[in-house]
C-alpha cells in the first residue's frame, strides 16, 4: 500500500513537473567586462530633448549613412550613438557608424570621420523601444554603485537591430559603459 502511494505521488509529481513551462534563460550581457577596440567612425553630432530624441537620431543615423555613401567610406559595424552628455531636458550625441579608414574625400557639412571612444567598459543589453531604456540605465547605475566602480561621463549604444528599419519595440541594443581608469 504505501509503495503504490508512494509511486502515485511520484507521478503527480512528475505530471506537474510536465505541464511547467521551463524556466526562461536569458544570454544578454549585464556587466560583462570587455575593452573596446579602436576604430574609426564617420559620425554626426547632434542634441535633442527626451521627447524629440528617437527622430532627431533617426535623422542623424540617415545623415550618417548617406554621406558614408557619397565619400566611399565602407561600414564595417553596427550603428554606435555616443551620448556626450545627458541631463533632464535632453542629451548630446554622436550617431556613428564605424568605417574600415577615413576616406580620402572629408564628408564636409555637419558630418566628420574620427576615433570611437575605447578602453575598458561593461556591457549591457536593452530589449525593446528606445523610450523605454530609462529602466535599463536604472538597472546599470544600480550595478555600478554596487559593485564600486566608476564610469566615464558617456554612454554607448551599438544598435544590433537596424535603427531605420527596426520597429522601436524590437530594438536590440548593447549599452557600453566605459570605465575609468
Amino acid at each position: 500500500m504505501i509503495a503504490r502511494l508512494a509511486l502515485a505521488f511520484f507521478l503527480l509529481a512528475t505530471a506537474a513537473q510536465a505541464q511547467q513551462p521551463p524556466p526562461v534563460v536569458t544570454r544578454d550581457a549585464f556587466g560583462e567586462e570587455l575593452t573596446l577596440p579602436p576604430r574609426t567612425v564617420i559620425f554626426r553630432k547632434g542634441s535633442a530633448n527626451w521627447d524629440e530624441g528617437w527622430e532627431k537620431v533617426r535623422e542623424a543615423f540617415q545623415m550618417v549613412q548617406a554621406a558614408a555613401g557619397r565619400v566611399g567610406a565602407k561600414v564595417n559595424g553596427l550603428p554606435l550613438l555616443i551620448y556626450r552628455a545627458t541631463d533632464d531636458d535632453g542629451f548630446e550625441f554622436e550617431a556613428a557608424l564605424p568605417i574600415e579608414a577615413a576616406p580620402a574625400q572629408a564628408p564636409g557639412g555637419e558630418i566628420s570621420v574620427g576615433p570611437a571612444p575605447t578602453g575598458r567598459a561593461l556591457k549591457f543589453v536593452h530589449r525593446g523601444a528606445f523610450d523605454g531604456m530609462e529602466t535599463t540605465y536604472e538597472s546599470i547605475a544600480n550595478y555600478i554603485e554596487g559593485k564600486g566602480l566608476t564610469a566615464e561621463e558617456l554612454f554607448i549604444e551599438e544598435f544590433v537591430t537596424d535603427p531605420l528599419t527596426s520597429k522601436q519595440e524590437a530594438l536590440v541594443i548593447n549599452v557600453y559603459v566605459p570605465l575609468k581608469k
